[in-house]
């Protein structure tokens, strides 16, 4: 029999043998609330080629949580016929949050041949139950002149959600960063954020406040609103940009680019800062020369800031000439400071020496060297002279102060080839108060060494520690001295 012939018979016996068959079914709503009513649809057929249907019934099987509020009555389906079930419910009030399966079991009766058989056909509905997160939020100032920090306060009056992070879209735009995270968020929560716009046309604009979460399921959801603000821009005549990273309480370079915008040269541009926060070493200010319109002047400069990590607004003051009239100008630069965020790492294994085929605890201390906290703090060890005995070979800390530290351990077995100094490499991942994630790498030998060679039977040295006593014995103390006479 061909290919041709043999799919042929095959369907001829799916008709002959066809019965009730879903279709497809539709959920009102992706997701449902405690308390939230529904309606769940299902579409039944009677392929064509087959017998009509009688008799037909519907059973439901609901978990506790969903409540079937009515079902209909099922009528006959001719061959080639459909009909759509709807099912309304409603979630109970107390349900916890998941997944719960509404099962329906159709069932009927067909004749062939004067012989009445049995069609059933099951389908299950899954039904998400979840409290979904219900956000808002405020910002203290709508008016908006370049970059400007606002504070924006951060409402959930709903369920909670894990890992929420911000981003903004339109003209107006986060300063220094595509997004902020907040993290978890059950309540209110309020922080300082910066908004550039400078791209943003002068009046009444939209911005838009997008938010990013993962509900109570861990399922990702998102929640956009636009606030009206004003944007009142003033047509500055120099463009000044911060072009080198300054890292937090360390000498650094500083190098700044200034753009001339305006139509008038502008000469012997001159930028200086006022405050102690922000230190030029060797001078007292940045000297930039003469910049014509459209141009471009670079200046550096080792500077010291007492500053925390992120984007900062700084006093600073420019001084120019411009048709042979001095010029000044006090403006704030938002100036980026890098976290001088830096780990150490120390090794201990117990019990020493590390000795090939034997299991041994590395114990790993990280201490934090820099001026703050550091996040997420994670270690790994790997070396090819080691097989670890863990789950995973990676082990969380969370936290850490400045100058605190914390010890994670490690059950390795060695399995090195030859005794001598083997590599270990020891990775360190974490986030600094920036929010940027930073690895560092450790690399170092450890020495490890074979096992001791197996010690022989001890019963012949004791056989000759007895002949070398008995021989002492009979020697020297034998004989007794004699007494003289």
């Amino acid at each position: 029999m061909n290919v041709k012939m043999l799919f042929a018979v095959l369907m001829a016996f799916g008709v002959a043998f066809a019965g009730l068959s879903v279709d497809s079914f539709t959920v009102s709503k992706s997701q449902f609330e405690p308390n939230e009513p529904g309606v769940a649809t299902v579409t039944v057929t009677n392929p064509i080629g087959s017998e009509r249907i009688t008799s037909i019934t519907m059973t439901i099987e609901n978990p506790p949580e969903i409540a079937v509020t009515s079902a209909p009555k099922m009528s006959d389906i001719d061959a080639g016929g459909s009909t759509i079930v709807s099912l309304p419910f409603r979630v109970r009030d107390d349900a916890r949050p998941g997944i719960y399966l509404l099962n329906v079991v159709f069932s009927g009766y067909k004749q062939s041949g004067g012989t009445s058989t049995t069609s059933t056909n099951t389908v299950s509905i899954p039904i998400t139950v979840v409290n979904e997160p219900d956000l808002s939020f405020t910002v203290d100032n709508k008016v908006l002149s370049g970059i400007d920090d606002v504070v924006i306060t951060v409402s959930n009056n709903g369920g909670p959600a894990k890992s929420l992070k911000l981003r903004t879209g339109g003209a107006v735009s986060l300063y220094g960063s595509d997004l902020i995270y907040i993290g978890d968020l059950t309540g209110n929560k309020s922080m300082d954020i910066t908004l550039d716009s400078r791209g943003a046309p002068d009046g009444p604009t939209d911005v838009m406040f997008i938010f990013e979460y993962q509900d109570e399921l861990g399922m990702t959801g998102m929640d956009n609103s636009t606030l009206r603000m004003t944007v009142r821009n003033e047509k500055l005549d120099l463009t000044i940009d911060q072009t080198s990273s300054l890292i937090t309480k360390k000498e650094s370079n500083l190098t700044f680019n200034v753009r001339n915008d305006g139509t008038e040269t502008l000469k012997d541009v001159r930028l200086s800062f006022p405050d102690n926060t922000l230190r030029l070493k060797n001078s007292g200010e940045m000297k930039f020369g003469d910049i014509a319109p459209g141009q471009t002047a670079s200046a550096s400069v080792v500077a010291f800031a007492e500053l925390p990590p992120g984007v900062n607004q700084v006093n600073a003051s420019l001084s120019w000439i411009e048709r042979d009239v001095q010029k000044q100008e006090s403006r704030q630069l938002p100036i980026s400071i890098t976290s001088d965020a830096d780990v150490g790492v120390y090794l201990e294994a117990k019990p020493l020496p590390l000795t090939i085929g034997s299991e041994h605890t590395i114990s790993v201390l990280v201490s934090n060297l820099g001026s703050y906290r550091i996040d997420n703090v994670d270690v790994s060890i790997e070396s090819p002279a080691m097989r670890s005995l863990d789950i995973s070979e990676k082990q969380y800390i969370g936290s850490l102060q400045n100058d605190d530290f914390s010890t994670v351990q490690f059950l390795v077995a060695v399995n090195a080839t030859s005794e001598g100094p083997q590599p270990v490499k020891i990775t360190v991942n974490y986030r600094d108060q920036s929010g940027e994630w930073k690895t560092k790498v450790i690399r170092q030998d450890v020495s490890v060494y074979s096992p001791p060679a197996a010690q022989g039977d001890p019963l012949p040295v004791l056989v000759v520690l007895a002949v070398l006593a008995a021989a002492v014995w009979y020697v020297f103390l034998r004989k007794k001295p004699q007494n003289g006479g």
